[in-house]
């Protein structure tokens, strides 16, 4: 099953009205939605259809309804002093897409193209076959074993900090946004909410407010709260909190109350009360879901040293700063391997040396005849006490034998036959 979930925003409202018809095309012909997935305060999520490769994907169309409406198929400004605030908005969903094109992580859902259509924007991103996690929880039908959910939290802390190592936060991060695909592996989608951190944000960016019940931290729900890493560390803690317990956590606010009010967290921590799985392992959801931000986890890669150190010391992943350019390496190849082929090909072209072989001469058969009767002229007379080295000579032609004096036997032989 393909699972793309849609968001709650703080205005309840639905944007299924305004999503676009299904059959409808964008950028030309290339892609037709197929039909909604889902929405969230910052935009809708289709189904479509790549038709130049011929393949399902996903389509997520910039649409912050609380400035925009629909007419037809364009997206408009509610009224003019929205316009700013608007474009600032698809601007921010443009460039951010293409950081997440960037990240190539695989626990990350990738993103192949970005493009604007219809006075806004859309961002064309992998279709994930599987199941998320919300899907998992609800039915039961697949006990995740301690093990497989202590692998998928470490390779989405992995994740994650790929997210943040890119100056993004996710905002979104929630049960129905980790999907499992077929081998098991987790991967997460729905950066729709998706955004630069707070600090660097307007007041009126940051009206538009995307929570979850139960996920968002209490920073998500007001204008101007300051957002940080440890926000998305809190919704991640809080939708494993629900994998392992099977509820849901209190909602954030309704904690922050009690807190005020110093009373007893109404949230019950993990640790103790599941002994499957390891003491550190829920320790380490337990302190991300803190409800104050300072007293949370702060980075994805100290709750990995937290719970999986030794393999986070033993896997190091190879990370580029900004100074390392990797133009002088690739231009130095480059040119290695063209300065091989060029020589290469010089000796290929270079003509060979060929090696004169001297035929071998062959010993006609008079002379075989002589050396056989010689040998048994001689042999005739020889006893036991002679010597191998006083046996018959054997006779070699002038042209077959090396220039020297010549001996006897050959001087006997010219006589005779020069006569």
């Amino acid at each position: 099953m393909t699972t793309a979930a849609p968001s709650k925003n703080l205005t309840n409202s639905s944007t299924k009205g305004e999503a676009l018809p299904n059959g409808t095309a964008l950028l030309g012909d290339q892609f037709t939605i197929k039909r909604r997935l889902g929405n969230g305060g910052f935009g809708i999520t289709y189904l479509a259809q790549d038709n130049y490769l011929g393949r399902n994907v996903v389509v997520k169309e910039c649409y912050p309804e609380v400035f925009c409406r629909r007419d037809g198929k364009s997206v408009y400004v509610r009224s003019d002093q929205h316009y700013e605030k608007y474009r600032s908005i698809v601007t921010m969903f443009m460039r951010e897409a293409r950081t997440i094109a960037k990240m190539r992580h695989p626990n990350v859902v990738g993103v192949h193209r970005i493009f604007e259509d219809n006075d806004t924007a859309y961002m064309v991103l992998d279709l994930i076959e599987g199941r998320d996690l919300l899907d998992i929880i609800k039915k039961g039908d697949q006990k995740l074993k301690p093990q497989q959910v202590q692998e998928i939290m470490i390779k989405l802390l992995d994740a994650v900090d790929t997210v943040h190592r890119q100056d993004l936060l996710h905002r979104d991060i929630s049960p129905d946004n980790i999907l499992l695909d077929k081998w098991g592996s987790p991967v997460l989608i729905d950066f729709g909410a998706a955004r630069e951190e707070a600090s660097r944000e307007t007041r009126e960016l940051s009206a538009v407010l995307v929570v979850k019940d139960g996920y968002s931290p209490q920073e998500f729900y007001f204008a101007g709260g300051k957002q940080s890493p440890s926000s998305d560390l809190y919704a991640l803690g809080a939708s494993f909190y629900h994998l392992i317990s099977g509820e849901a956590p209190p909602n954030s606010q309704t904690r922050m109350a009690e807190f005020a009010g110093q009373n007893p967290d109404p949230c019950v921590p993990l640790t103790g009360r599941f002994d499957e799985y390891d003491p550190a392992f829920l320790a380490a959801i337990d302190k991300a879901m803190n409800i104050l931000p300072k007293d949370r986890l702060q980075s994805a890669r100290e709750w990995s040293d937290l719970i999986d150190g030794e393999q986070s010391e033993r896997i190091k992943p190879l990370i580029l700063s900004q100074a390392d350019n990797l133009g002088p390496v690739l231009s130095r190849l480059v040119s290695e391997t063209n300065e091989y082929v060029r020589k290469s090909q010089t000796l290929e072209q270079r003509p060979r040396e060929r090696k004169i072989e001297t035929p071998v001469k062959q010993i006609p058969n008079w002379v075989l005849e002589f050396n056989e009767e010689s040998s048994k002229i001689v042999n005739s007379g020889k006893t036991r006490a002679q010597s191998p080295a006083q046996t018959a000579p054997i006779y070699t032609p002038p042209e077959l034998r090396p220039a020297r004096r010549r001996s006897r036997i050959g001087m006997w032989f010219v006589r005779r036959f020069s006569s």
